[in-house]
């Protein structure tokens, strides 16, 4: 009887905790229809380039058509809205951006109340930024760029592609004790040729649109964010000027529409990994200052409820106002 009673213990054992482990991935339903990544800013940025390198990577290996829709404009509202009311078949994903856990924080018009309404899928990347300058504006260092917006106290302008990008310049420029004109823009790319023009005198954004100007010397970086770059030795990071940004959110991923099933959701995680896995694709993303993740549809959960945190205290702290 003991070694029964025992037998059963360790059984019930055994299935607590298999049950508390993240469902297995399920092979995906054979389709021919492509398969749908739906990215809230045009072409040519950084997240559409991960994106598509991405997309490029799951067709060879998933051996299916998969496109990438840019819907840009209105924060992000437009490709929000288009993966919030797609079916929850797993043919449509939408290229999740920490940013857009401050949309229903910030945009009026937001159609989401937080980014929990999604599935979560899979954390794809984390972005490295950069502060870049125009070079006829004569500051080569951060600790320079941050006098000479003293002198000038709201009369130099920066883009933003995207919130995230926001937030980021909104925390340097209260750390310094300074102030700017922000110009809000679709995406990253749009915004480089008025940055090289002169239009603008400074962005802290991504490295990836910026990195090709920068070597041209069109544009001058100053520093580096959340650390330095191995892309770009020696140029310092934003830290080192005595301003932290570990805790700002600047990861990439991947949701599905409400409803999608878990186990759907692992399925689409595991492609994604394995793609990831693979040296080529993991050496263009770096290449182009990105830092791979990969993880699992929990993961990226916890990364969509830790960004919604750090948005909420943002906007409290800074007292951000809905646009």
């Amino acid at each position: 009887m003991p070694m029964r009673r025992s037998l059963l213990t360790s059984f019930l054992y055994v299935l607590a905790l298999c049950s508390s482990k993240p469902l297995p991935a399920q092979p995906l339903p054979p389709t021919t229809q492509p398969l749908k990544i739906v990215v809230a800013t045009p072409a040519g940025g950084a997240s559409d380039t991960a994106a598509r390198l991405i997309a490029q990577s799951l067709a060879k290996s998933m051996g299916r058509q998969v496109l990438v829709e840019n819907k840009p404009g209105g924060n992000g509202a437009p490709a929000v809205q288009a993966v919030l009311t797609a079916p929850a078949d797993g043919l449509t994903l939408l290229w999740a951006q920490s940013s857009m856990t401050g949309m229903p924080l910030l945009v009026k018009a937001s159609p989401i109340r937080s980014m929990a309404e999604f599935v979560p899928v899979v954390p794809v990347v984390n972005l490295v930024y950069g502060v870049f300058v125009n070079p006829r504006l004569p500051v080569n260092s951060l600790a320079e760029l941050s006098a000479h917006l003293k002198t000038h106290p709201g009369q130099l302008a920066y883009g933003t592609g995207v919130l995230g990008e926001y937030m980021v310049t909104e925390h340097y420029l209260r750390a310094a004790g300074v102030k700017a004109l922000r110009v809000p823009y679709k995406g990253g790319a749009q915004l480089m040729p008025d940055l090289i023009g002169g239009e603008l005198q400074f962005n802290i954004g991504p490295l990836a649109p910026a990195l090709p100007h920068v070597r041209s010397g069109k544009l001058r970086l100053l520093a580096t964010l959340p650390d330095r770059a191995e892309m770009v030795p020696g140029v310092p990071s934003m830290a080192e000027s005595g301003i932290t940004t570990a805790s700002l959110p600047t990861w990439n991923g991947l949701v599905a529409p409400p409803g999608t099933s878990p186990e759907l959701a692992a399925a689409l995680a595991a492609e994604v990994n394995r793609a990831l896995g693979e040296p080529a694709l993991r050496t263009a993303l770096e290449a182009q200052g990105f830092r791979v993740s990969g993880g699992t549809p929990q993961q990226m959960g916890a990364a969509i409820e830790s960004a919604s945190a750090a948005w909420r205290q943002f906007v409290r702290d800074y007292e951000i106002p809905q646009e």
